[in-house]
């Protein structure tokens, strides 16, 4: 769903952990050390890295040391010199014998030029060390890498090194959420800068489910060339927003030559008959991400460069600068104002100003400007209602195209949870030891759009539909299910259903009691304090109001309704009412979820925000024999 230039992930994060639990000495990296020698040759950059490695074997049959993995993209680097060997605790020396070559596997691109030396260590013992040598050429001085310090185990010393000839200036930024120290220093030697940053003794990074990008929270460093001298003057590279706008500026200026009549003829039949620009807009972006299928192409240039929006067209098939071309053509040719727009999505952690470099972009989108106002198109989300933005570049800055010289920073706005709400409305009665009901809910903004995504691609639509409305509840049975509005228009995804629930009511010779609450928004939403280490991202802001109608049995009254609740603090809001009205017993119950990234040091008040709330959860009602 989005463009895969991540030069910036570190191997770590693509390693699969599948390895039992040892209770051999943990393995750690003993020594790390990423050295860049960076000059001018032949009037270009020469970006020369030498990668050093030396591992400590804890557990020989742990993924994590077995062998390693050099990625690099064929079109833009190239690696060589990899020398790799282990030496056993009796100090016996063993080379590997075979360095293979393989394609990465990533996500959604069907075809790209990123690939992978890799390479086995044998016989290895608890005890033995490893050591891994390789070089690798940067042919285009725009896309360097970052180097994260903490990787996938322990690590006693992580450092980088750049060697930087005078005629090249530099510039950097550390990034990530740490409370560890970086050393950094430079140096004079002869007509070079040498610069180096280390981390001592970097416990390992890990994965937690629900944590966002690791750019967000782990220590890299990112650095970039602004410039450098030749015969000729000094040449610009990024550095600068300026830089790095005029450098994707060049690389489209050859877009879209062919010819485009198709494109033309198409756009005049989708907005035939329309005269307001916003019906307009909405009926192409409808087009392009309901028949504009979505394939990646990430080959050298081509994971910047949109394809021609004829092809594109003519294909059907593109990834999402292609579609993003495709839009900004057609709105053209609607006479809507728009353009192209880079940037980057919530797993990037970046701005503009402080990274400016290619590194801070992975998608592209189209920006349009109807009536004053920015609308955000994004057609890769495909069951996206207009004008709605795709979830992952809310609030994130998109660089978008005026002309070759000019452009403009906008931000993507958060959009509040109160558009993102899931609305039920409930009707029950008592048969026995069971409820019967009712149920019309209405699914409105992101929620209505990744229901749609799962519903419209599943196999067994009366399945899903039964797991998803059984989601909070075990034991419930429905039925006369029907759906409404599961399209892209902006009227809310309506699911009417009746159903049963067992074993819901306790009674007594003269009593019933019950939970009336049905619906159990983040009861599961507990944060383990003590164990999790990174924060925790949120798709979504999101909201519910859940409206229950109890009819109270003949023979029956009311004996004890729980007090109201209220409680709001800065993630959440809540409320749950109760009031009799006639012979009917009406509950209240709404929340409101108000972040998107979760903070450690918040940790506390999201539980005690979950904590007060799933408590009304287990509130009883109670019926009385008259």
């Amino acid at each position: 769903m989005i463009l895969y230039r991540h030069f910036y992930l570190f191997i770590f994060f693509l390693a699969i952990f599948c390895s039992a639990q040892s209770t051999k000495p943990n393995s750690y990296i003993d020594e790390k050390v990423d050295s860049y020698e960076i000059s001018i040759k032949n009037n270009i950059p020469s970006i020369i890295l030498t990668s050093k490695e030396k591992k400590w074997v804890g557990d020989k049959n742990e993924n994590t040391v077995l062998g390693n993995r050099i990625t690099y993209i064929d079109s833009f680097e190239k690696v060589y010199d990899i020398e790799a060997y282990s030496i056993s605790p009796k100090n016996k020396k063993e080379k590997i014998s075979y360095i293979g070559t393989g394609d990465r596997e990533i996500g959604d691109v069907f075809f790209h030029d990123m690939k992978f030396k890799y390479y086995n260590f044998l016989n290895l013992e608890e005890g033995s060390q490893t050591y891994s040598f390789y070089k690798k050429e940067y042919k285009k001085p725009q896309f360097l890498e970052s180097f994260y310090f903490k990787d996938y185990l322990d690590c006693k010393s992580s450092k980088i090194i750049l060697k930087v000839s005078n005629d090249v200036e530099i510039g950097y930024t550390v990034q990530g959420k740490f409370d560890d120290k970086i050393d950094f220093s430079t140096q004079k030697e002869g007509d070079f800068t040498i610069y180096t940053w280390q981390l001592l003794n970097a416990a390992k990074e890990e994965k937690e489910n629900g944590s966002p990008g690791p750019s967000y929270y782990s220590p890299h460093l990112i650095f970039y060339i602004k410039n450098y001298k030749t015969a000729t003057g000094t040449q610009n590279v990024v550095g600068s927003v300026d830089n790095l706008y005029h450098f994707y500026a060049e690389t489209i200026k050859n877009i879209n030559k062919e010819d485009q009549t198709q494109v033309k003829e198409k756009t005049a039949e989708l907005i035939n008959g329309l005269t307001d620009n916003t019906a307009k807009a909405k009926a192409i972006f409808d087009y392009v991400q309901s028949k504009i299928n979505y394939v990646a192409f990430e080959d050298g240039m081509g994971g910047f460069i949109p394809r021609e929006a004829a092809s594109v067209l003519h294909k059907k098939y593109g990834d999402c600068k292609d579609m993003a071309n495709l839009l900004n053509e057609m709105l053209h040719y609607a006479g809507i104002e728009s353009n192209i727009s880079w940037i980057g999505t919530r797993q990037n952690n970046y701005t503009y100003e402080n990274v400016p470099s290619p590194i801070v972009d992975n998608h592209m989108i189209t920006v349009a400007t109807i009536d004053n106002k920015d609308i955000f198109l994004d057609a890769t989300g495909h069951y996206t209602s207009f004008p709605n933005i795709t979830p992952f570049i809310q609030g994130k800055e998109a660089l978008v195209k005026i002309d070759d010289e000019k452009y403009r920073i906008i931000k993507v706005p958060v959009i509040p949870a109160d558009k993102n709400k899931t609305i039920g409305k409930l009707k029950l009665k008592f048969d026995k030891n069971s409820l019967l009901g009712e149920a019309d809910f209405k699914l409105n903004g992101f929620i209505k759009t990744q229901f749609i995504s799962s519903y419209i691609t599943t196999t067994d639509k009366d399945e899903m539909l039964k797991e998803y409305l059984a989601r909070f509840i075990q034991n419930i049975q429905t039925s006369n299910i029907e759906i409404k509005n599961d399209d892209v228009s902006q009227n809310a995804l309506q699911i009417l259903y009746h159903f049963e629930l067992d074993k819901w009511i306790k009674q007594t010779d003269n009593q019933l009691l019950f939970k009336p609450m049905l619906f159990f928004p983040y009861s599961d939403a507990r944060i383990n304090i003590e164990k999790r280490k990174n924060p925790l991202e949120n798709d979504f802001k999101k909201s519910y109001e859940f409206e229950y109608e109890f009819a109270i049995p003949a023979g029956y009254s009311l004996d004890f309704l729980p007090e109201n609740f209220t409680f709001k603090n800065d993630f959440f809001q809540a409320s749950i009412n109760y009031k009799k009205v006639n012979n009917t017993i009406i509950i209240d119950q709404k929340m409101e979820m108000n972040v998107l990234l979760l903070e450690k040091e918040n940790f506390e008040t999201w539980n005690t925000a979950i904590k007060n709330i799933t408590k009304q959860y287990n509130q009883n009602i109670i019926l009385v024999k008259k």
